[in-house]
């Protein structure tokens, strides 16, 4: 007979494994390519020196001179808070008790919550990947105060169901309408979503930004975290110039579609900035990816596929393999060293226990278990000075 704790041995035994590799290998290719680190980890804090301006360490001399020194080396270090990060599994008493005498039917219906769990964080932390930790998961397209609905491109419309709360906020950084809306309605081939309560006055450029997030930093630091903050981690970017990563903003009056001239020309000053230490991947959007192909496409007689850890699929240019994304910001590429990157971690995914090791818990005034997977983490770059952003580009 199937009971709670014949689901929660499963959960442990069987699922959690599957789950967990299915999380960090397939999510994204450049989420892939990181690796983890938990030496690096002092208490709620990941902390990781940055070694800059090394000049002199190594060096030519007479035979019996003195040896070159690394007194000129400077280390910054880099603070940061490790993220919380869950996902909730729910299941009712009544399909328990249903799937009861039925492995089989037990089985699919847990392998099927797994599933929805596994896909709704590769989603998530997919969004956080590109993000700056602030939780921006889309802008405005249009909106209509008389049905309290809105209307996004359809690359955000993946981040909103049912349920999610959020605030809004103009391109002035104010906010419009109540502290917390709740989504109650998607229509995701119309790229439109409505919400509960008042209708919110109509602002312009509306920023969508998940509930609480926006001003606690509490999602993971992405590669935009690089490039938007004044500061990085928690060093101030005027006062270490020197592992700044390299920016590149086309301010042309009419926006550009990018072509190979344009990025070999970006690529070969980024490599000046980083110190001939080349990217490993390039990330964009899909219509800065689409433009460049097809300028590629014109000027080439071959172009050379890419393939990814994880099943994913790109193209090379110049050596580098891009791969495009939906949540990547549109009108930009990067141009990452993917060994810079480590994913700092406590331990890697987990069930969330009680005092006495169990998972699944009645949930308060409902007929409903829940367990909770956790995991307490922050992607963080050691050498910003290797990594580069283009942008101001159509797409």
């Amino acid at each position: 007979m199937i009971t709670v704790q014949t689901a929660e041995s499963a959960l442990k035994n069987i699922y959690l494994e599957t789950v967990v590799n299915d999380i960090n290998t397939k999510t994204n290719p450049f989420l892939t390519m990181v690796g983890k680190n938990t030496r690096k980890v002092v208490g709620k804090d990941a902390i990781a020196p940055i070694r800059y301006n090394n000049e002199g360490a190594v060096a030519a001399g007479t035979e019996a001179g003195v040896l070159p020194s690394n007194a000129d080396a400077k280390i910054a270090e880099i603070v940061t808070p490790l993220k919380n990060l869950f996902g909730s599994f729910q299941i009712t008493d009544k399909a328990l008790k249903a799937a009861q005498n039925s492995p089989g039917a037990f089985a699919s219906l847990i392998g099927g919550e797994m599933q929805n769990l596994v896909a709704t964080a590769q989603t998530n932390l997919n969004r956080m990947v590109y993000g700056n930790g602030n939780a921006l998961i889309a802008v405005a397209s249009s909106h209509n105060a008389g049905t309290r609905t809105f209307t996004v491109a359809q690359r955000y419309i993946g981040n909103f169901s049912v349920g999610v709360t959020f605030q809004v906020w103009n391109a002035n950084n104010e906010r419009i309408g109540p502290a917390i809306l709740t989504v109650d309605g998607v229509n995701a081939s119309a790229g439109t979503f409505s919400y509960a309560g008042t209708a919110i006055s109509v602002g312009r450029n509306e920023r969508f930004y998940i509930y609480p997030a926006k001003f606690e930093n509490l999602e993971m630091n992405g590669v935009d975290s690089l490039f938007l903050h004044d500061k990085l981690y928690n060093l101030d970017k005027s006062s270490y110039p020197a592992i700044m990563p390299f920016l590149y903003n086309d301010t042309s009056a009419t926006k550009k579609e990018l072509d190979e001239a344009e990025l070999l020309s970006f690529l070969d000053r980024f490599e000046d900035n980083a110190q001939s230490q080349p990217a490993d991947i390039l990330l964009c959007g899909p219509a800065v990816r689409k433009t460049l192909f097809e300028n590629l496409k014109d000027n080439r007689s071959n172009i050379d596929v890419a393939e990814f850890a994880g099943g994913f699929k790109g193209f090379s240019f110049n050596g580098i393999p891009m791969y495009s994304d939906v949540r990547c910001k549109s009108g930009s590429l990067y141009a990452l060293n993917s060994d810079s990157f480590a994913m700092h971690q406590l331990c890697d995914w987990t069930w969330l226990e009680g005092d006495d090791g169990s998972i699944l818990r009645p949930v308060s005034g409902k007929p409903v278990y829940s367990a909770t997977l956790v995991k307490y983490a922050d992607l963080v770059c050691e050498k910003p000075f290797l990594q580069a952003k283009m942008t101001g580009y159509k797409g």
